[in-house]
């Protein structure tokens, strides 16, 4: 069987950087395969998707040496509208490269320039809908969606586009669990059935590893491991590597008990309920505290609201109807002063100001008697404190963010979906992490579908946002 994709001594490197952070990589991939890469945050997995994609060079600044062949062609041969019509790529950011204004334009937007019939893109969209839990939001207008929504339209357009390699990068991290599933099952049909070639970057191995028939685990930029993805059951290997366990490890009885009903509430939020300008209801009547030395987590399915209960929590938005207060000793006060709530968001990239890590994480200790270095060093981005922020790789602009949030020592840290990039090593340094905040005082409420995240054993109370806009809360110990 011939090779769908071929990867020849593969080097890239990004920028105007000396040496290369990626390769020599040499990979051949067949139709029907469905090829799970791994690795450690700054691996070279997303360099190894922007090469395969032709972005670096011709979209990322970069070198890349080596060959990519693409359907018995060599990559740079083919003009960008070609490598389109056998390969699709999902970025990390799935607002790169949006512009449609409602989910059906932006997932019908590849098909119509194909020319293809209209019935024909409709059935093509209808079915990427369906694969991508969109099913029934064709009419939804783009910028009003959550993140993780955003993701699975760039996904469903992708599909769309029915190419015969599918590149994704980390196409679950801001999806929940049910979502997940819909779109690695379908992915999967789509390989066994119809000879798709699925690869997938991905840091949440239980939603990859039961669907793909191979594995390959990159480290330092060069593969180190091909073969059964049944290995990345093993915990002596996803330690050697960096990854997570597809499984949840069996949970300790927990020692810590939930924080007292007398813990100081950094914040305490009391009926709030929150719309968008000509949106309807994001939620009502909503009771949640934040306490200190306590977690808070909120979860719910995409596009429930939790980004925006944050937003409000941390005062960047105001209720409609409620009262949020925070602790101001000796005084409560309804807005929150410098320094107090720290908010990181998913996009970590936006809050970036200076030229590189150092500089950047200095910029928030600065005045509030945090060592130098202080969570650098934990949060594994001491190494890196040259570099510029944006040349880092998602888990890494995302880690920096949270350590200079840290380093801010505000009362309230915000995370957003905080494990987005982070393998399973790095994963484990931020909750350790967290956990030195919370011994200090600290409050934290974050926002998250990821079950690695959810199975920790922490102090404090998970409040599960739902469709009929209330709150359910339940404890986690």
């Amino acid at each position: 069987m011939a090779d769908r994709l071929r990867i020849e001594g593969l080097s890239c490197q990004p920028g105007q950087g000396d040496g290369f952070a990626l390769g020599p990589v040499d990979l051949a991939v067949g139709p029907g395969e469905f090829v799970f890469v791994a690795g450690r945050s700054g691996a070279g997995k997303s360099l190894l998707a922007r090469c395969l994609s032709g972005l670096i060079p011709h979209v990322f600044p970069g070198r890349a040496a080596g060959r990519v062949v693409l359907a018995g062609t060599p990559l740079q041969d083919l003009a960008p509208w070609e490598v389109s019509q056998h390969l699709g790529i999902v970025m990390q950011d799935p607002r790169a490269g949006q512009f449609g204004e409602t989910v059906w334009e932006e997932v019908a937007f590849g098909p119509e320039n194909l020319g293809l019939p209209t019935a024909e893109i409709a059935r093509r969209v209808d079915r990427a809908l369906e694969a991508t839990a969109l099913a029934g939001g064709g009419d939804w207008p783009i910028q009003t969606l959550s993140l993780g929504r955003r993701q699975a339209v760039a996904v469903a357009a992708a599909l769309a586009m029915r190419p015969s390699v599918l590149v994704l990068d980390e196409p679950t991290a801001m999806l929940d669990a049910a979502s997940a599933r819909t779109l690695m099952d379908h992915l999967a049909v789509l390989a066994a059935e119809e000879g798709l070639t699925v690869i997938v970057l991905e840091h949440r191995t239980r939603y990859v590893v039961p669907r793909a028939t191979r594995l390959v685990v990159l480290e330092e930029g060069a593969v180190a491991y091909d073969g059964k993805p049944q290995r990345a059951h093993e915990p002596p290997f996803c330690e050697r590597f960096g990854l997570r366990l597809p499984e949840s490890l069996p949970r300790r009885p927990s020692r810590i008990a939930p924080p007292p009903e007398t813990a100081p509430r950094v914040v305490q939020a009391r009926g709030i309920a929150y719309a968008y300008p000509r949106s309807a209801t994001v939620f009502d009547e909503v009771d949640l505290d934040a306490v200190a030395g306590a977690t808070t987590v909120v979860t719910g399915p995409n596009g429930s609201g939790k980004t925006t209960l944050l937003k409000v929590m941390a005062g960047l938005n105001r209720p409609q109807r409620g009262r949020v207060r925070y602790r101001h000793p000796p005084a409560e006060s309804e807005s929150p002063r410098r320094g107090q709530v720290a908010f990181v968001g998913q996009a970590p990239e936006y809050v970036f100001r200076y030229g590189s890590v150092a500089a950047e994480y200095a910029s928030w200790r600065r005045g509030t008697g945090t060592a130098e270095g202080g969570f650098l060093e934990p949060l594994d981005l001491a190494h890196l404190a040259d570099r510029h922020p944006l040349s880092l790789s998602e888990g890494e602009k995302r880690r920096l963010t949270i350590a200079s949030a840290l380093a801010a020592g505000p009362g309230l840290l915000v995370l957003d979906e905080p494990s987005v990039g982070f393998d399973g090593r790095h994963l484990a340094r931020l909750f350790r992490s967290l956990d030195g905040y919370r011994g200090g005082g600290g409050a934290v409420l974050l926002a998250s579908n990821d079950p690695d995240v959810l199975d920790r054993d922490m102090p404090g109370s998970a409040i599960s946002l739902s469709p009929d806009r209330h709150m359910h809360p339940q404890h986690i110990v």
